[in-house]
C-alpha cells in the first residue's frame, strides 16, 4: 500500500510519501521539506517535518524532492539531510561546482533582492549538506520514472524561458558576477512559477504535488484527472480556477496552510475553499481558521492511504 502524508508545518509543505512492501523495506519520498522552524502557536499542531519523520519511524528517504526555492519548501531540508539518511535530493536547479557565499546588498531594504541572497546561501547549505552525508545531488529532468514495482512519479517542469532566467541568475550570484536588476527581481518573483510537479501513480490511482505554480500558468499542460491533489500556494486566490478544478476533478483535495496567515495573507482564500467543495468530494486542510463552509481545524497530519487494490481511504490526526 501508499500512505501518503500532508504534515502540518503551517504555511509550508512537506509531504511523505511511503510505500509499504511486503518482504523488501519501505520505499520513501519526501516531498518538499517546509520552514526551517514553524512559528508554534496556541492551539496549534504545527512542528518542523523532522518531527514527523521521526514519529513515523523513518530511518531512510530514498529520495527527496524540493519543488522550487523559497524558504518554506526547503528550509527544513538540511536538519533533515543531517539526521535521516537520504538516497537522492532533486531540484529544478542545483548550485555550480564553484558557487560561492552571495553577500547581501549592503544598502538596499529590497525584500525581493535580499531576500533570494538569503535564500540561495541556505540552498547552498542544503546541498553541500547532501553531499557531506552521501546524497546524491541531482537536476530534475522531465518524464516518467518507475519508482518501484508498482510506484511510479511523472515531473512536470515549469516553462522553459522562467528555468533559463532562473539559472543564469543564480549561477551569476553564485559566481558574484554582475546580474542585471530587472532579470534578478523577475527570477527571484517568478520563484513560484518555477515549481516542479509531482504525478505520483499506484495501483492506477494518481497523486498530484503541485508546488506552489498558480492554477493560471498550468490549465494548458496535459494533466488529466487525478484522485489526490495538493493544492498549489497554500490555497490563496492564485491557487486554482474553476476550469483547471473541472480538468483534474481530484477525488481529495488537500491545502497544506496555517490558521494565522503569515503578513495577513489570504490562505485559505474563502472562495477558493466553496469552488472546491462545489466540486470536489473530500476537501481537508492541514490547519485553517474558519471560513464561511469549512470549520476551524488543526491536525498533526492528513494520511491517505492508496491500496494495492486502488481504494483510497483517509484520516487525520
Amino acid at each position: 500500500m501508499l500512505e501518503i502524508f500532508f504534515c502540518n508545518v503551517g504555511d509550508g509543505d512537506a509531504v511523505l510519501l511511503r510505500e509499504r512492501r511486503e518482504g523488501a523495506p519501505d520505499y520513501t519520498v519526501l516531498a518538499d521539506a517546509g520552514r526551517p522552524y514553524p512559528e508554534p502557536a496556541e492551539g496549534s499542531f504545527r512542528k518542523e517535518a523532522i518531527y514527523y519523520l521521526k514519529a513515523l519511524g523513518i530511518e531512510r528517504l530514498d529520495r527527496m524532492y524540493l519543488t522550487h526555492l523559497h524558504i518554506d519548501h526547503v528550509g527544513g531540508a538540511r536538519r533533515i539531510l543531517n539526521e535521516v539518511r537520504t538516497g537522492s535530493l532533486y531540484a529544478l536547479y542545483v548550485p555550480p561546482p564553484d558557487a560561492g557565499w552571495i553577500a547581501p546588498s549592503f544598502r538596499s531594504v529590497s525584500k525581493t533582492e535580499n531576500g533570494l541572497k538569503c535564500l540561495l546561501n541556505i540552498f547552498r547549505e542544503v546541498t553541500e549538506t547532501a553531499h557531506g552525508n552521501g546524497c546524491e545531488v541531482r537536476t530534475v529532468r522531465g518524464g516518467t520514472e518507475s519508482l518501484t514495482e508498482r510506484l511510479s512519479v511523472s515531473v512536470l517542469l515549469p516553462k522553459t524561458a522562467i528555468a533559463e532566467r532562473q539559472k543564469h541568475v543564480f549561477d551569476a550570484l553564485y559566481r558574484n558576477e554582475p546580474v542585471d536588476a530587472d532579470e534578478a527581481y523577475k527570477a527571484a518573483k517568478q520563484r513560484n512559477l518555477s515549481s516542479l510537479m509531482l504525478l505520483f501513480t499506484y495501483a492506477e490511482r494518481s497523486v498530484l504535488i503541485t508546488g506552489d505554480r498558480y492554477a493560471a500558468d498550468w490549465e494548458d499542460e496535459p494533466v488529466g484527472p487525478v484522485d489526490v491533489l495538493k493544492l498549489p500556494h497554500h490555497g490563496d486566490p492564485k491557487s486554482m480556477t474553476e476550469g483547471l478544478l473541472k480538468k483534474i476533478a481530484p477525488r481529495y483535495a488537500v491545502i497544506s496552510c496555517q490558521s494565522d496567515p503569515r503578513g495577513g495573507k489570504d490562505r485559505p482564500n474563502a472562495e477558493v475553499v466553496a469552488l472546491l467543495q462545489w466540486n470536489v468530494p473530500h476537501v481537508l486542510c492541514t490547519e485553517n481558521r474558519p471560513l464561511p463552509t469549512l470549520p476551524a481545524s488543526t491536525h498533526n497530519w492528513i494520511r491517505i492511504v492508496i491500496g494495492d487494490d486502488g481504494a483510497i481511504t483517509c484520516e487525520t490526526e
